[in-house]
This record gives C-alpha cells, structure tokens and sequence, in this order.
C-alpha cells in the first residue's frame, strides 16, 4: 500500500465493546480518515477488497487512515448491534486519530457507507463512500449537511442500482454520484477503478 506504516490496536466503543483497528500512518500527513467496511453478517471486515482499496487512495493522498472492524467481526468482541452500535463504534473509532484537528474524512463500503453517513464530526470535510445501500436507516445526517458527498456506485449494483441512489440523493445537499461502468456491487474486477476515482474525489 505504499510508503506508510500500520499499527494495530485495540480500543473500546461507548458500552465498553473492545474494538480492533489498523492505523495507516504516511509518510506525511495532512487529513485523517475512517474507512467503515461492509456488512459483518454477511463476510464484511476492515480487510474487505473495496475497503483495501479505500485505504490506497487515501493514504496516497496523504491522509492517515482508521480502518477498524464493527464489533463480532474479526478481532473485535460483541456481535452485530443492528446498525446503531455500529455508529457507535464509528464514533469510537474517530477517537483513535492521532490529530483530530486535521481535517477528516468519512469513508465507507455499502453497509460501512450507510454507517459513515449518519455522522458528522466537527472536523468532517467530506464523506467519500462507495455502494451505499441506504437502507440501515430511516434518515441519514448527510443528506441535509453542508459538507461534500461524494459516492461511487458500480452502474450494475444489485443492491442500490446507479439510477437509484441518483434519484434518492437527488434533494441531498451537495451530494455527487460517480458510476463505474464495468462494475456491480462487488468491484471484483474494478477495484483499481475505485482507488483512481477515489483519488480524484478527494476534496483539497
């Protein structure tokens, strides 16, 4: 992934849930990031493809990066809590920044997506999220937040379609949609696609 160093540790969410997340340090830093990853039902982990490649493009652009798992996922204890405790840990995991002063991004993967856009920390710049599904929730903070959305949706998602979550975000406040032609939901064969759209999304 580039130049950067990673450390690995455990934290705790509100309830006392002990978490674990990698933090991807750069060589320099001038912007933070948390990378949520997909559903923990269904094989999500903060190792997850999409998610890997995330956390490339925005350690290439110099951000140091918090990719954790929600809790009952890989090395961290709990189980699932229906999408509120998962905010919860998103929350615990900003935490974990070195400089919460720089400015930060929300970035996320499908269900990771949906958990990234219901919060918005004073430091927020932008979220970047890829394959919302936007079902998690009733309501999601960004859709009336002044901060940047930006989203990249596989033109064949199975899940939430390109023309869906175009037209479902369409009253969203500052709100752009990026479709990757070849791809659906899964990005299997498109996950370079993703660092390089990523990249050019990325707010200076």
């Amino acid at each position: 992934m580039g130049p950067e160093r990673v450390t690995t540790h455990q934290f705790a969410s509100s309830d006392g849930t002990i978490l674990e997340a990698d933090v991807l340090i750069p060589e320099t830093r001038v912007a933070n990031a948390v990378v949520c990853h997909p559903h923990p039902l269904y094989g999500g982990n903060r190792n997850d493809a999409v998610v890997t490649a995330l956390c490339q493009a925005l350690v290439k652009a110099d951000h140091e990066v918090v990719r954790f798992d929600f809790r009952g996922t890989g090395g961290s204890a709990g189980s699932y809590g229906g999408g509120s405790a998962e905010r919860e840990d998103l929350l615990a995991a900003i935490d974990q920044l070195s400089d919460p002063l720089r400015p930060l991004v929300l970035a996320g993967y499908s269900f990771g997506a949906d958990i990234a856009l219901t919060v918005a920390p004073d430091a927020l710049r932008q979220w970047l999220v890829v394959a919302p599904v936007l079902q998690v929730f009733d309501s999601f903070v960004a859709a009336s937040h002044e901060q940047a959305k930006r989203m990249i949706v596989g033109a064949h998602d199975q899940f939430q379609p390109a023309q869906n979550l175009a037209a479902i975000t369409e009253t969203w406040v500052n709100t752009q949609v990026t479709t990757i032609e070849s791809a659906d939901h899964f990005f299997r064969a498109s996950l370079g696609s993703v660092s390089e759209v990523a990249i050019d999304l990325l707010l200076d």
